[in-house]
C-alpha cells in the first residue's frame, strides 16, 4: 500500500483540512475578542502560536488513532468502514471548499490591509503604555533631531563633590547652578535648565548621550574639592558632536566668597570665548558678588534646593534666617526667604496663620528690593502674597496689579519658573484656563522637571476636558519621580476614565482620607457630578477634623470639584464636574469677595462665564 493511500485511509488529509479551517476561524475570533474586550496585545499571538504547535500533534494523532463509537482505537486495527470520518466525496468536497475559502479570505486581507496599519495595530497597546510613562522632553535618535540642535546650546551638569568627607554636595551643586544663572543672562546662549541637567546626577552616562537627551551641542562638567581653607575647582567644556574637550582648567584658590564668585566669572567667560564664533558676543560678563560672608553663602546654597523642591521649607527658612543674620545685605537670601513664608502655610510646614506669614513675606521681600530693586523673586513673591488673599479672603485681591507684578518679574528674569507657575495660578483662579495652560507650559519649557508646574498643568488639562493628557502627564511625572503621591489633583479625570484604583489610592493618602471608610461613595460622587454631594462634603469635612496630617490645599483640590467653596486653592473649581457648584450663591459670593469679578470687568470674562446686565442683582453673572 502506498504512503498516499495510507495517509488517506488514516484520515490525515481530512484532519489537516478541518484543522486548517477551524484554526483560521479561531484566529479571527481571537483577534476580534482582543479588540472588543480590550485584552492584552499578545492574546491573539498566543492563540496563533498554540494552533501552529497543535497542527503536527493533530496529524500524529490522526495517523495513530481513530475515534469510533466504541472509543479511541489504534488506526491499524480498523477497516475503512469503521472510520469516524466516512470516506465520501461530499465530506471531501466540503473540506476542499473550506480550504479554498480560507485561502481566499487570507489573500483578500493581505491585498486590502495597509502594511503600516498592521504595524500600528500590533504596537497600539505597547505604544499607549509607553506614551503614558515617557516624558515629552526626550528626543528621538534620528538625524532630523540631531540637526535641530542649536550650535549655541549648552548644559551645565552638577559638579562632582570630591571632598574627602563627601559632605559638600550642596556646595558642588550650588557651584554648577550659579554658573547656570550667569550663563542664562546671555541672550545668544541657549542654556538648559537646572532641573533638566541635574536629572543626570549620579547616572553613568556618556557626554554624547546626555547631550542628545538634553538637545545641546556643548556640555560643561566639573568637580569641587574643599579641604580646610583651600578650594579646588576643575571645569571642562566638551563638544558633544565629537566628544572633544574644547577647554579645561583647574582653579586652586583660598576658600573665600570673593574667590568663589571670581571663579564663576572666569569659567563663564572662558565658555563665551570658546563659543564666540557662534554667539556673536564680544564683551565679557561680570559676576556680582552677592555676599562677602562665606558661611551665609553656604547656608543659602543649602536652602535654595529645598525651596525649589517644596521640601522641608521650615528648615530652609531657618537656614536663610541664619544667613541674613550673618549678612543683612544678602538680597538673594532675603528673596528666597520671602517666597517661603506663605508656601510654608500651603505645604503645612508651619502652624502660623496666613496673616502672620504674609506680613513676614512683605517684610523680607521689601528688604530684598531695598538692596536689589530688580529682584524678580521678591517682586513675584509679593504678588503671590496678594494672590493668596483670594483664598483667605483677608481683603479683595487686586488681580490686575498681581498680573502686572508677575509680568514685571518675568521681564527681569524670563526663565523664572516660580513666576510662570504663579502667573498660571492667577489665570486659572479667574477661569482663564487656556491662558493658565500657556503659563504652565512656559514654565515647563524652561524647567521640564519642575513639579509644581507639572502638577498644576494636570489640573488645568482636566478642567479643559483633556483628561487623557492630564493622566499621561501625571503618570509621566510619577515615572520620573517628580510627583508627591499625596498630591493627585486630577481626580475628576481619573473618575471619568474609570481609573478606580488610581483614584482610591490617591484619596487614601494620609494627608487626605486615610482611615475613612467610604472611598467608594466619594468615587461614585465624582462619577455622578450632576447629583447633590453637599452631605458627603460635610461628612468628609467632619472626618478631616480628626486628621492631624491633612493638607488644606490638597483637601480643597479634592473637594472643589464637588462644590465646596475653596479655603486654600481654587484648583479644580472650573472642572466640568463642579457645574452645580458654580450655580450656587456661595460660589458667586466667593467670586465677588475675592476680587475675581473685578478682574473680569477689567480684562473680560472667561469663556465659560458672562455678565447678566438685565438681572435685578448687582454685579450678577453666570458660569457654565
Amino acid at each position: 500500500m502506498s504512503l498516499f493511500n495510507e495517509l488517506k485511509r488514516r484520515n490525515v488529509f481530512r484532519i489537516a483540512g478541518i484543522y486548517a479551517v477551524v484554526g483560521w476561524i479561531l484566529m479571527q475570533v481571537a483577534g476580534t475578542l482582543e479588540e472588543s474586550l480590550n485584552l492584552p496585545a499578545w492574546f491573539d499571538s498566543v492563540i496563533t502560536a498554540g494552533l501552529l504547535i497543535g497542527f503536527p500533534i493533530a496529524l500524529l494523532l490522526a495517523w495513530a488513532f481513530e475515534m469510533t463509537p466504541e472509543g479511541v482505537k489504534p488506526t491499524e486495527l480498523l477497516s475503512e468502514d469503521e472510520s469516524s470520518l466516512p470516506s465520501s466525496k461530499k465530506m471531501e468536497g466540503l473540506i476542499l471548499i473550506g480550504i479554498v475559502a480560507v485561502l481566499g479570505m487570507g489573500t483578500w486581507q493581505q491585498m486590502n490591509d495597509d502594511p503600516q496599519d498592521s504595524v500600528n495595530h500590533k504596537n497600539t497597546t505597547q505604544n499607549d503604555i509607553k506614551s503614558k510613562f515617557s516624558t515629552t522632553f526626550d528626543i528621538s535618535s534620528d538625524k532630523s533631531a540631531e540637526l535641530a540642535i542649536s550650535p549655541n546650546s549648552i548644559a551645565v551638569l552638577p559638579f562632582k563633590d570630591l571632598s574627602q568627607a563627601g559632605d559638600q554636595e550642596y556646595f558642588s551643586d550650588g557651584m554648577a547652578e550659579e554658573i547656570i544663572n550667569v550663563l542664562v543672562r546671555i541672550d545668544a546662549l541657549k542654556v538648559t535648565s537646572r532641573t533638566s541637567a541635574f536629572q543626570f546626577k549620579g547616572r553613568n552616562k556618556g557626554i554624547p548621550e546626555i547631550a542628545k537627551h538634553l538637545k545641546v551641542r556643548y556640555i560643561l562638567e566639573g568637580s569641587v574639592r574643599k579641604s580646610g581653607k583651600k578650594l579646588r575647582i576643575t571645569a571642562q567644556l566638551i563638544d558633544a558632536n565629537n566628544d572633544k574637550h574644547l577647554w579645561s582648567d583647574t582653579f586652586d584658590r583660598p576658600l573665600t566668597t570673593e574667590n568663589i564668585f571670581a571663579i564663576q566669572g572666569e569659567i563663564s567667560n572662558a565658555i563665551l570665548t570658546e563659543l564666540s564664533e557662534h554667539l556673536n558676543f564680544a564683551s565679557k560678563i561680570k559676576v556680582n558678588q552677592s555676599t562677602s560672608n562665606l558661611t551665609a553663602y553656604e547656608l543659602y546654597l543649602k536652602a535654595k534646593p529645598l525651596f525649589l523642591k517644596r521640601k522641608d521649607l521650615d528648615i530652609a527658612d531657618q537656614l536663610l534666617e541664619q544667613a541674613t543674620l550673618l549678612d543683612p545685605k544678602f538680597a538673594k537670601a532675603w528673596e528666597i526667604r520671602a517666597a517661603l513664608q506663605t508656601l510654608m502655610v500651603s505645604y503645612n510646614y508651619t502652624e502660623k496663620t496666613f496673616e502672620h506669614q504674609s506680613k513676614r513675606l512683605f517684610e523680607f521681600a521689601n528688604k530684598a528690593l531695598a538692596i536689589e530693586p530688580d529682584s524678580a523673586v521678591a517682586i513675584a513673591s509679593k504678588a503671590l502674597a496678594m494672590y493668596d488673599q483670594i483664598f483667605n479672603l483677608v481683603e479683595k485681591a487686586d488681580m490686575s496689579q498681581i498680573l502686572a507684578d508677575y509680568n514685571t518679574a518675568l521681564k527681569i528674569e524670563p526663565q523664572n519658573a516660580s513666576a510662570h507657575n504663579w502667573k498660571g495660578l492667577l489665570f486659572q483662579s479667574g477661569g482663564y484656563l487656556e491662558k493658565a495652560r500657556a503659563s504652565f507650559q512656559s514654565c515647563l519649557d524652561y524647567e521640564p522637571f519642575y513639579s509644581p508646574c507639572s502638577a498644576n498643568m494636570e489640573i488645568v488639562l482636566a478642567e479643559l476636558g483633556r483628561d487623557k493628557e492630564a493622566i499621561n502627564l501625571y503618570l509621566s511625572s510619577l515615572n520620573r519621580g517628580l510627583r508627591k503621591t499625596e498630591s493627585s489633583p486630577a481626580l475628576a479625570a481619573m473618575a471619568r476614565l474609570n481609573m478606580e484604583i488610581l483614584f482610591k489610592t490617591s484619596t487614601n493618602h494620609k494627608v487626605l482620607l486615610a482611615g475613612w471608610p467610604k472611598h467608594d461613595e466619594l468615587y461614585q460622587a465624582f462619577k455622578n457630578p450632576n447629583e447633590d454631594h453637599s452631605d458627603l462634603v460635610i461628612e468628609i469635612m467632619k472626618f478631616l477634623k480628626t486628621n492631624t496630617h491633612k493638607l488644606t490645599q490638597e483637601v480643597d483640590i479634592m473637594l472643589n470639584p464637588l462644590g465646596k467653596i475653596p479655603e486654600a486653592s481654587v484648583l479644580g473649581m472650573w472642572d466640568a464636574i463642579n457645574y452645580r457648584g458654580r450655580q450656587t450663591a456661595k460660589f458667586k459670593a466667593f467670586i465677588r469677595n475675592s476680587g475675581i469679578y473685578d478682574f473680569w470687568i477689567k480684562t473680560g470674562f472667561p469663556p465659560q462665564c458672562r455678565q447678566l446686565s438685565d438681572s435685578k442683582i448687582k454685579d450678577d453673572f453666570e458660569c457654565d
